[in-house]
């Protein structure tokens, strides 16, 4: 156990000198600004701002944040060609893998959480703000959630080990597909119902509706909906499974 904090650790200060990661957390504070200024000027309410800001941040762009990162992580060891130096130690490459996964977590959570706060302030611009602790709650699962769903694309980065320009491409590509397939399950449920229940981004997407308030012209998705504990139970299968197969291949890798 303290082999694997002493990785953290180790991960974290490796990313605390990337400009990249100020940037992250940056966007998170900004991405809320324009779609405060779109929603006020609409008169739109607090609950469609957070919403709004799930969508766009949440399940479209931190998805391609992850991949960026989870490239760095497993991309910088190839290249200054460090890895080989840590399982002198040695450390289990399952236990490498583990940390890394673990510092994509915690940015996941602080990029959501983060977001939250960054709505709660456009929230006293659009409306009245309410259900906090709630919020807060939903926010942080959606860290969590979000990072299970972007273990497909951290397994490639691992098993094609290719470059920065292809892991970017992909985390890019995943993210606006399963992205245009949430915005049609909002249009039409019916229709991608079943891929929506399938694919992790629209299945948060669809727990997402369920767990916040919606207006009565959204009550019509509301059957399609999931509860927490399915969403749980299909996230920890999903995790599950990625995780292993992640850790499966990453130790076959080359050194």
């Amino acid at each position: 156990m303290r082999e694997l904090l002493d990785l953290l650790l180790c991960e974290f200060q490796k990313l605390k000198r990337k400009k990249f990661i100020q940037l992250t957390i940056g966007a998170a504070v900004l991405f809320p600004i324009p779609i405060t200024i779109l929603m006020a000027r609409d008169s739109q309410t607090f609950d469609q701002l957070f919403r709004a800001g799930i969508l766009f941040g949440d399940l479209l762009f931190l998805p391609c944040v992850l991949g960026v990162i989870a490239s760095m992580l497993f991309l910088m060891e190839r290249d200054n060609d460090t890895l080989k130096n840590l399982l002198v130690i040695p450390i289990s490459k399952t236990k490498i893998l583990f940390s890394k996964l673990g510092v994509l977590l915690g940015m996941s959570v602080l990029y959501s959480v983060v977001g939250l706060g960054a709505s709660l302030v456009g929230g006293l611009i659009v409306g009245n703000i309410n259900d906090v602790p709630i919020r807060l709650a939903v926010s942080a699962l959606l860290g969590v959630f979000v990072l299970i769903a972007t273990l497909p694309v951290i397994m490639v980065i691992l098993v094609s080990n290719r470059s920065y320009i292809f892991s970017i491409i992909l985390s890019f590509a995943y993210a606006v597909i399963s992205f245009a397939i949430s915005m049609m399950f909002g249009s039409n449920p019916e229709m991608v119902n079943y891929i929506a229940s399938i694919l992790p981004i629209p299945l948060i997407m669809k727990w997402c509706l369920g767990a916040l308030p919606v207006e009565d012209a959204l009550s019509y998705i509301l059957p399609y909906t999931i509860s927490l504990p399915a969403i749980i139970g299909m996230m920890a299968l999903y995790g599950g499974a990625f995780s292993a197969l992640s850790a499966f291949f990453y130790k076959r890798s080359e050194v």
